[in-house]
């Protein structure tokens, strides 16, 4: 689960002028000129060297301060205090950096947000308003009313990526009405009002957010906004020391921490408290989650209700102050993680009962080494940590704290993909399967699980994917088949990678370096476990029943329908098997494996023959 990003761009110079005329442009940089001109006078923003705003942020039925200083070229700072949640993020003029709700640094390197980064730096110029700019490219688009006000819409396109923005400026005042940017993560919606004059150019002073699709909204009201102002340089700098909330139990490292390795997910022990659960283990999460039903048992008291991105759809989150907590060989101090309703989900989906999800603020911490044959984890210093093994390291750049990495399907689909611990299977984006054609390729139905809720999904089988220079045989991957709102429906990435792949390998998550380090696992030549013979189980009332039949598979010739309950397997009640993940695990046996079903559906008892194969 990944939130929205929160970092606030530089204030819109937007305003309303007074007894302006009508005129009708057909250039759009005429446009951008009297734009400039009504506002203030291009010279004037040209010469103004730095700012400094204050305002109060409204998000989410949280209420804050948001701080912003600005220096050119290029430097910035943005400090967001929502009390429960707070985030500080800037630039020094030569790189960019974070720091999250907890405190820990990363510096931004990953190739799209040095992108945005040098777009940035060349709007600041104005280069945007040069026709002849070799980047930007700016076209008018006729007009459109914008709350009954008549704008040109203005749009501003570059050559260095698919972001792109539109301004809907008053065809009589010229200035900004609204703005719709749009960039891989989806559109925000700005719109301005309360105009007042600093230092002889109109600024809205009240601006109205929306984040689509997730539809999160956002509000600031600013309260002060200098021009020129003296800015100590220290202040754009990130800080000197990094945050250590945590300490090992014995020496400097967490040596062979066990986990259980259940349907392609990690889990391991914590305890808060006197209350011990299990807990996921997700690179692909953002931040830390605690299920929300625990820590109302917990006697933790929510705050907030803000939207973020699960795999496929988006989910309702909140924030709790975690209490310290501890898993073998380590203790953590008290953190800001998200509270999200997740323990349902594992539920009814695996029989599980689990406490949370240990994301980006647990594992940023270490260099952490994932071993999946022997089911253990070993957690490091990254102070100390000095890697001697004979793996590939892997440049892992940090996207939205998710490391990225290059990989290859078949030769052919290849690109950066995120790595997330906490999808069982690897899936392609939509947006590149879309653009590749990739729905059309032989495939099965089937539907998954994930923060966001049940997505529907495409099985298909390729014949190689390539990561770190070893090769995987035959993988199974899966396609969206449609448009989806989640993380899965970003296309600045070519797809999730998830443990489906990383089974076969041993692997070592390095934060401090942003690397991610390969190794031939125990298990490298095992052949993976696939659906055959394409039904789907579940257990939403604690009794196995049939969740999905994939059309043309040996499931729907047997004649199985959505809500069929389970009963027997070759005479056997399914309380004997030990839940469904020992049924799933039947599921998936040898080609030829034949078994006589007994289900009830609608007070009739009903028996099937079902004979596995293979489904592609």
């Amino acid at each position: 689960m990944r939130l929205p990003h929160l970092l606030i761009a530089v204030l819109v110079l937007a305003g309303a002028a007074q007894g302006a005329t009508a005129v009708e442009l057909t250039d759009p940089y005429d446009v951008l000129e009297r734009h400039y001109e009504a506002i203030g006078g291009l010279e004037r923003l040209k010469a103004e060297r730095s700012s400094h705003v204050e305002a109060i942020f409204r998000m989410a039925g949280l209420e804050g301060v948001i701080e912003q200083w600005n220096e050119t070229p290029g430097k910035h700072r943005m400090e967001l205090d929502l009390q429960v949640f707070r985030q500080v993020e800037g630039d020094n003029g030569e790189f960019a950096w974070e720091v999250d709700q907890n405190g820990k640094l990363q510096v931004v390197r990953d190739e799209a947000s040095l992108i945005r980064r040098e777009l940035s730096l060349r709007q600041e110029s104005f280069e945007h308003r040069d026709p002849e700019s070799e980047v930007f490219d700016v076209t008018l688009e006729g007009t459109e009313s914008v709350d009954g006000v008549e704008c040109y819409v203005v749009r501003t396109t570059n050559t260095l990526n698919d972001d792109h923005g539109v301004e809907f400026i008053n065809t009589s005042t010229f200035f900004v009405e609204k703005t719709v940017t749009t960039s891989p993560h989806g559109e925000m919606h700005t719109t301005y009002s309360d105009y007042r004059p600093v230092n002889g150019v109109q600024r809205s002073f009240f601006q109205d957010m929306e984040s689509l699709p997730v539809g999160q909204k956002q509000a600031i009201e600013i309260t002060s906004y200098e021009v020129d102002v003296e800015i100590d340089p220290a202040l754009f700098e990130p800080p000197g020391e990094d945050v250590k909330d945590y300490r090992f139990v014995d020496g400097d490292a967490a040596i062979g921490v066990p986990f259980r390795y259940i349907e392609r997910h990690l889990f391991l022990m914590v305890t808060i408290d006197c209350s011990t659960s299990l807990w996921a283990l997700d690179t692909g999460a953002s931040i830390t989650v605690i299920d929300e039903g625990y820590a109302l048992a917990l006697g933790l008291e929510p705050e907030g209700e803000m939207k973020g991105q699960g795999a496929g759809n988006v989910v309702e989150v909140s924030f709790v102050n975690l209490p310290p907590f501890r898993l073998q060989g380590i203790e953590f101090e008290a953190q800001t993680a998200a509270s999200v309703a997740i323990s349902d989900l594992f539920r009814r989906t695996s029989g599980m009962e689990i406490g949370g999800i240990l994301g980006y603020d647990f594992l940023s911490r270490f260099v952490t080494r994932v071993d999946y044959a022997n089911e253990t984890l070993d957690f490091y210093d990254p102070a100390t940590f000095e890697y001697d093994g004979d793996g590939v390291v892997l440049d892992a750049p940090l996207r939205s704290h998710t490391f990225t990495v290059p990989a290859t399907v078949d030769g052919a689909h290849g690109g950066l993909w995120s790595v997330d611990l906490g999808a069982s299977g690897t899936a392609f984006h939509f947006p590149y399967a879309d653009e590749h054609g990739l729905r059309e390729r032989p495939s099965i139905e089937a539907v998954g699980f994930g923060a966001g809720g049940r997505m529907a999904r495409l099985h298909q089988r390729f014949e190689a994917f390539e990561l770190a220079g070893f090769t995987i045989d035959d993988p199974w991957l899966s396609v969206p088949p449609a448009e989806v709102a989640g993380a899965l429906g970003a296309s600045d990435v070519t797809g999730n990678l998830g443990n489906s792949i990383f089974e076969h390998f041993v692997l070592y998550l390095d934060y401090e370096r942003q690397q991610v380090i390969v190794e031939k696992g125990d298990h490298f030549d095992a052949h993976s476990a696939h659906d055959m013979c394409g039904l789907s189980v579940w257990q939403p009332e604690g009794v196995p029943a049939v969740l999905f039949v994939a059309p043309g598979t040996p499931a729907e010739e047997a004649g199985f329908a959505e809500g069929d309950v389970i009963r027997t397997i070759n005479g056997i009640g399914v309380d004997a098997f030990g839940g469904v993940i020992a049924i799933r695990q039947l599921l998936r046996a040898e080609a030829g494996t034949v078994y006589s079903v007994g289900i009830s559906r609608d007070g009739k008892r009903m028996e099937f023959t079902l004979e596995l194969r293979e489904l592609l």
